[in-house]
């Protein structure tokens, strides 16, 4: 899917302040600021976003004694023995999931931990709700680290999970009102939602000055991604003049983007901006994304009211069947089709 490049030459903040104000005109005007944020860029900081900074700070802690594991405890959860794409994925084990963008002769200068939708990362599910479904084999079990190799691990992720889960349900909301839609148009399709997070780590490069990409230029593919990122910069987005703008940790902010399913349906006024990470600082970086999409079996068609009346440049798709292929296309030696 092409992204539609845009014009910029900085990412802007939006405060999330007004995010479920009881006044519709304070939450109107939030998205008006949105909206103009996805369509200029397809990236913006949030501020007061309502994630607790000491639980972030928790999760990335989590992630840094996750990859500090030796190899052989950290490939005890190798996404490759998942049926669904969970799990450890080594050192340069994943391919460029926009190969006509930008295709490291290697795979990526990192290493990476996911995790996807579990009912106890749910806030609004109980124990004795059905797991979701899908026909995708995307849905399943995570795979966790041995308890006694990191007590508290699960725990910690899963309660980052959650609150950001929470937090992508109403920014939809929002999302929905800067696409001229009533607020509840995509709530029936986020009960069970197509989400995954992961944990990032980004090494040196191990040849000063040369920068190889931790993750190669791409677009997203669910609807739009919230990223942690720690104090060392190396996120980069491209604009249409052909150059890298730097998105540099700010304190106190997430980064939000949108993705290739969300600019889809808003007949890509939204943009998926193409972005790519390097990390030249010489320093160990980490970053958390989450991803969060709709249901998998909802079908993604152009907004009839976005619908400019010529042949649309996208059929329709159905959310899962879209991302089973990149993921499918995305692992070096992947083992779980």
């Amino acid at each position: 899917m092409a992204s539609q490049e845009a014009d910029f030459d900085s990412i802007p903040i939006v405060d999330l302040s007004t995010l479920v104000s009881p006044h519709a005109h304070e939450r109107q005007k939030l998205a008006d600021l949105v909206s103009r944020a996805c369509t200029e860029v397809g990236f913006f900081y949030i501020i007061n976003h309502g994630i607790p900074g000491e639980l972030i700070d928790r999760t990335f802690e989590a992630a840094r004694k996750f990859f500090a594991m030796n190899e052989e405890q950290k490939m005890s959860c190798y996404l490759g023995k998942s049926k669904n794409f969970r799990g450890y994925s080594p050192l340069y084990g994943e391919k460029a999931s926009n190969p006509e963008l930008e295709e490291p002769e290697h795979g990526a200068l990192s290493e990476a931990f996911d995790i996807g939708y579990e009912l106890a990362g749910d806030l609004r599910k109980g124990p004795d709700d059905p797991p979701p479904q899908d026909g995708y084999g995307l849905h399943g079990d995570n795979q966790w680290p041995d308890e006694r190799l990191l007590p508290g691990f699960r725990g910690v992720y899963l309660d980052y999970f959650s609150q950001v889960l929470e937090l992508s349900r109403k920014l939809i909301r929002i999302l929905a009102l800067a696409l001229d839609q009533k607020e509840d148009f995509f709530d029936s399709a986020v009960e069970y939602p197509g989400v995954a997070s992961r944990m990032l780590h980004y090494p040196p490069q191990p040849i000063e000055g040369k920068g190889i990409p931790g993750q190669a230029a791409h677009t997203d593919w669910e609807c739009f991604t919230i990223l942690a990122q720690d104090h060392v910069p190396g996120l980069q987005v491209h604009n249409n003049q052909g150059k890298w703008v730097l998105a540099p940790p700010i304190p106190g902010t997430l980064v939000v983007n949108i993705a290739d399913c969300l600019s889809t349906w808003s007949n890509f006024r939204f943009k998926s901006t193409v972005h790519r990470v390097v990390n030249l600082t010489g320093l160990e970086r980490y970053s958390i994304p989450f991803f969060f999409g709709v249901d998998y079996n909802t079908t993604i068609s152009i907004m009839e009211n976005l619908f400019s009346g010529e042949k649309p440049s996208r059929e329709p798709f159905t959310a899962g069947e879209y991302v089973h292929r990149k993921l499918s296309n995305g692992y070096i030696g992947y083992e779980g089709e």
